[in-house]
């Protein structure tokens, strides 16, 4: 009896590898790793698949070289040779913006260049030669004027192995658009147009009303001015707006930060404006804005920083906000204006 038994556990130990290699080899046909059975074909371009560009708009031009590349990868090498389509998915613009909370517009069709959805993958490959690639059509970026554009792109169809990824078989695109005016120039000696350092009738004010001492803003002194600590931020923000009296087409500015310290010393090339937000009007009611120019866009000279302008703007009234960077302590010093032509000057 003792034997019997034996003998029927030797037969199961004998039998159950081979259970198991059948189990094994039944597997070996539906799945090549642990996981997903489809050879999934997806994007691999960054972490979430999205490019961002910059479309800026000037007055001498239209500006921007959007292209992006989404390289194409399938889970296991394939078994043939593959193609892969892509299309501009306009169906996912309201989902994106919902999940997001975004509000991007999406893409003008027009404006799209979508000649190379399409890449193969040779067989024996993970990853496809060519990347799908889509673009902006350089002579419809003047014609791209919402704030922000969602450009997205979908694989829709695989000929050969494998199928569409659900997770990762999608990128986007992002533009937003800017409209400037500043242009970076190399140097102060590249300033366009005339400098004029204003006449005695042209008026400066903070923007809560109270009247600066403009023979101060405009003498031509970098040593005194105007203590700007009454505005925001502890007075590293002021806004001051000129009167000119008179229009002119306004080239650029050229201004100069005054910094005293409370032990009496004067630190001209030490302290400069991080920032400059410039607007610009005819009446003093409607403005429009220039832009802003960071430290770098700003050429420094003998204590001052100049801001160029892509073209002349009419422009009779100036509001400047401007960023102190650290210290409290400093005004603006002078402000001169570049212009085309000439102006009268009273």
């Amino acid at each position: 009896m003792k034997i019997k038994i034996f003998q029927k556990a030797w037969l199961l130990l004998l039998l159950a590898p081979c259970s198991l290699l059948l189990t094994s080899c039944s597997d070996d046909e539906q799945y090549d790793v642990v996981g997903n059975p489809d050879n999934l074909v997806y994007f691999k371009a960054n972490a979430d698949n999205t490019f961002h560009g910059m479309v800026i708009h000037t007055p001498v031009g239209d500006f921007g070289d959007i292209n992006a590349k989404f390289p194409v990868r399938i889970l296991r090498p394939a078994r043939q040779n593959t193609q892969v389509k892509a299309v501009v998915d306009y169906t996912m613009v309201d989902a994106y913006n919902e999940a997001n909370g975004t509000s991007y517009a999406a893409m003008p069709e027009t404006a799209i260049d979508a000649s190379r959805l399409t890449a193969i993958i040779l067989a024996g490959n993970i990853q496809a030669e060519d990347s799908i690639e889509i673009g902006i059509r350089q002579e419809a970026l003047a014609s791209l004027t919402a704030p922000a554009y969602l450009l997205p792109v979908r694989i829709i169809d695989v000929q050969g192995d494998g199928t569409p990824s659900e997770e990762r078989g999608f990128g986007y695109v992002i533009v937003n658009t800017e409209s400037k005016l500043i242009r970076t120039l190399a140097d102060a000696s590249e300033m366009p147009g005339t400098l004029i350092t204003a006449g005695s009738d042209w008026t400066a004010t903070y923007s809560s009303g109270v009247e600066i001492t403009a023979s101060e803003l405009f003498d031509g002194s970098l040593s005194n001015g105007p203590q700007l600590r009454t505005d925001a931020d502890g007075g590293k923000t002021t806004t001051v707006i000129v009167d000119m009296k008179e229009e002119a087409k306004v080239n650029g500015l050229r201004l100069a930060r005054y910094y005293m310290s409370y032990w009496g010393g004067w630190y001209i090339d030490e302290y400069y404006f991080s920032a400059v937000r410039i607007e610009y009007s005819l009446d003093g009611q409607s403005w429009s804005e220039a832009g802003t120019a960071q430290e770098a866009d700003m050429p420094k000279a003998n204590g001052y920083q100049h801001i160029a302008f892509y073209a002349g703007v009419p422009t009779r009234y100036l509001r400047l906000t401007i960023e102190s960077g650290s210290s409290a302590v400093s005004s603006l010093a002078e402000l001169g204006v570049y212009v085309e032509g000439e102006l009268e000057i009273h």
